[in-house]
């Protein structure tokens, strides 16, 4: 479990000062004087050196550590996202989940105290104080941790080359062109600034300069540029990196580069086009997201999102990647008209969800609304209409259309109080049939962003028990895996569509992203896993049946893989004018896109094998 050394139980000498540790620690400190005591008792002791770990990530914690001294880092798949330091915890988070999504590292020489994981429940169901501090802990350590990875996000639009983005053409002007020519040209070119060819010499004039000559000094129109711009350019490489044209910027002081081909000019930077990238990060929609006060500010700022995936997957970063930032700035976009709408007397006696990919947190470009509302026994359902109505409104004005199925809070079967959602899961479990599988999966996906989250928790408990007690029922859930053949043929090669009008194609999204997302699904379901995300379910079952390290890691890649390639199709078919769907023309991929996914599939058919046998599908079928 741990590599530092581990001492027995604390000596009682030094309960004294155990117990004043705690007593100075929140939210120990919050505990009455006789549990206190036990707490002090039932605490480990560990010492870790620099450098070593005391939890990997995907590992099973059995504490919550405390730190007694030192420091320790947190480290994502990237680097660094937090530091814990005396008096800190961690992982609740793992303890509640059952795996660690990250490493933590000793950075000093650390003294850790260990408090067993059934104390730790035994405390949290007890003692409210308690554990609401943990609740707000985890949600104050989640945004530090989605802060670092939008930082990371805006860094990396600075590593981005000034070729990747949209450059100013060079514009030129003769010499003895008046001002007002000059002033024209940028005016009808979208530019602020023009070159200026006198003799072998290329100057610059800007929109800057026009108004300090003009209006300022008073020059007439019919002054030369030649005469008044600037001869000393600064140029930068188009292979540069935008981070470089900042600090050239800064350095010099200037708003205008030159954008040049080895001798050949081929462009102009400007300062604009700078902050335009910028504008176009999470970190800075984030921002706008929560200034927003008005519909129109939310929509300025929404709008920007498909311009962040698009760069994000030019860039090669890796579609589970891109869905963590689109499903955070979704969530804040949500969460804002949540409290902008729903009578705050209400907001912590509801609790608001998304489902679906949104849900999964696996939404990329933008699709239906797909939310519910569970509401405390004590609110009326008839009360919530008005709030249902303006919500869904709203989203539809940000883009987001309404769902087919009306899965929708403006339904009022996904807009009703807990018992009335008990009362359907127990009639879900039982009735198995197409609707009730289908209501069963959509709530099973459900996320809380909003309000009471602890209602939605409830009802995932309750179906959890439930499913537990109907071994037959999670098989005809399960079932659902095979629904669509995986494209590949007995040798293993690659088969599309025989005739139609996607002849030749795959739909990557029945043929491998489906049964992928089900049927982890499905063994989500049986084990009773809080996951959500596919991959973090992948993760969640890793040791257990065939989710071996390997076959964990391949199935994440797989899956991975074939989201890049539906969104790479999804964007070209907008870029062509065209509605999308989830069909692949094999003729367009590499030789190494198809090996690629030839063994993408064959691990999504190793998984179906798994799932047939693992539920005794054959008698079901």
């Amino acid at each position: 479990m741990w590599q530092g050394v581990v001492s027995a139980n604390a000596p009682v000498s030094n309960l004294a000062d155990i117990h004043h540790f705690l007593a100075h620690t929140a939210p120990f400190d919050a505990l009455d004087a006789d549990v206190l005591s036990r707490v002090a008792e039932s605490l480990t002791l560990a010492h870790f050196g620099p450098g070593e770990f005391i939890l990997r990530n995907l590992q099973a914690p059995e504490w919550l550590y405390l730190v007694a001294a030192g420091v320790v880092d947190e480290v994502d798949g990237v680097g660094p996202v937090a530091q814990h330091s005396a008096g800190s915890t961690f992982d609740v988070r793992a303890l509640i989940q059952g795996r660690s999504e990250n490493r933590f590292i000793a950075r000093t020489h650390i003294s850790c105290y260990l408090l067993p994981w059934q104390m730790f429940m035994a405390l949290a169901r007890s003692h409210p104080e308690f554990r609401e501090h943990f609740y707000a802990e985890l949600s104050r350590h989640f945004d530090a941790i989605v802060a670092v990875q939008q930082q990371r996000e805006a860094a990396s639009f600075l590593m981005g080359r000034l070729a990747d983005g949209q450059l100013h053409a060079p514009v030129f002007v003769a010499a003895d062109a008046p001002m007002s020519e000059a002033a024209r040209l940028m005016h009808e070119n979208d530019t602020s600034a023009v070159l200026v060819r006198r003799g072998d010499a290329v100057g610059i004039f800007t929109e800057r300069d026009l108004r300090e000559q003009h209006m300022l000094i008073g020059r007439p129109l019919s002054t030369m540029v030649g005469e008044l711009a600037s001869y000393t350019l600064r140029c930068i490489d188009q292979e540069d990196l935008l981070f470089n044209a900042l600090m050239a910027m800064t350095k010099y002081t200037i708003r205008h580069l030159v954008v040049t081909r080895g001798e050949e000019i081929v462009g102009v930077f400007e300062q604009a086009d700078l902050l335009s990238h910028l504008a176009n990060s999470s970190y800075i929609i984030a921002g706008k997201v929560e200034a927003a006060v008005t519909v129109e500010e939310l929509q300025e700022a929404g709008n920007a999102v498909p311009q962040l995936v698009r760069s994000l997957h030019t860039r090669g970063v890796k579609p589970r990647y891109i869905a963590r930032i689109v499903t955070d700035l979704n969530r804040k976009v949500f969460r804002r008209l949540f409290e902008q709408l729903m009578p705050v007397e209400w907001q912590d006696k509801v609790c608001l969800t998304v489902m679906g990919s949104e849900g999964r947190g696996e939404q990329l470009l933008r699709t239906d609304q797909d939310n519910g509302l569970i509401l405390a026994n004590d609110v009326p359902a008839e009360g919530i209409a008005e709030f249902a109505g303006r919500f869904t409104a709203v989203l539809s004005e940000l883009g987001f259309p309404p769902c087919p199925g009306n899965v929708m809070i403006t339904n009022p079967e996904w807009a009703r109080s807990v018992s009335h959602f008990r009362t359907d899961l127990g009639r879900w479990v039982v009735v198995v049939d197409g609707d009730s599988l289908l209501k069963l999966a959509i709530l099973l996906d459900a996320s809380a962003i909003a309000g009471d989250q602890t209602l939605l928790g409830e009802l995932k408990m309750h179906m959890y028990r439930l499913a537990s007690h109907e071994e037959a029922f999670i098989g005809h859930f399960a079932k659902a895996v095979l629904s669509f053949p995986t494209p590949l043929n007995w040798l293993g090669r690659l088969i599309g569509e025989r005739d139609g009008p996607h002849k030749g194609a795959i739909d990557i999204k029945k043929g491998g992203i489906f049964p992928i997302v089900h049927g982890v699904r499905s063994l989500a379901l049986e084990y009773s896993l809080n996951e959500t995300g596919t991959i973090a379910r992948i993760e969640a079952l890793s040791g257990r049946g065939p989710f071996s390290e390997e076959f964990t890691a391949d199935l994440i890649e797989a899956f991975d893989f074939l989201s890049m390639l539906r969104l790479r199709e999804q964007f070209s078919c907008l870029d062509r004018g065209e509605s999308y769907d989830n069909y692949i023309e094999l003729e367009r991929l590499s030789k190494f896109e198809r090996q690629t996914l030839r063994d993408s599939f064959k691990v999504v058919r190793e998984l179906k094998t798994y799932i047939v046998e693992h539920f005794r599908l054959q008698m079901l079928i």
